[in-house]
């Protein structure tokens, strides 16, 4: 009796996978990479909020006038944020694929995973209210 076909993600299937996937172009690393931000961007509510936030930021810099050097701290501080997010979304799924019955270690690396995510949200928030929400108040009331 055969052994039935690995049949993964991205059109992979055999029995030799990981030669599969060790030979991938650029060009398909980048799609799968641009098929991941879809994913997290239309099926994560919280992807999308913290998106909007940044762009709301993202305004009021442009009004206050921010230095190159603010700019490159708050495109790093959204990077951060957006990227623990696709983490986050990333071990969710993972966890969905393993089992939907309760584990407590599965538990355990979901709240790690969103800790982590709230931990770059409070510090990206720090930063955008030393860097642009004191400015803007300050520009606001002039």
């Amino acid at each position: 009796m055969s052994q039935p076909k690995l049949k993964i993600a991205n059109g992979f299937e055999g029995d030799d996978v990981s030669e599969q996937l060790r030979v991938r172009t650029w060009a398909r690393m980048f799609a799968d990479a641009l098929r991941g931000l879809k994913v997290a961007f239309r099926g994560e509510i919280n992807f999308f909020v913290h998106l909007f936030i940044a762009m709301l930021a993202a305004v009021a810099g442009g009004v206050i006038g921010m230095t190159d050097e603010r700019w490159c701290i708050y495109i790093l501080c959204v990077a951060v944020v957006l990227a623990a997010e696709m983490f986050n979304t990333a071990i969710e799924h993972l966890a969905r694929a393993v089992t939907r019955e309760e584990n407590p270690e599965i538990r355990n690396a979901l709240d790690v995973a969103s800790g982590a995510v709230l931990l770059a949200a409070v510090g990206a928030a720090s930063v955008g209210v030393l860097m642009i929400a004191w400015p803007f108040t300050v520009f606001l009331r002039k």
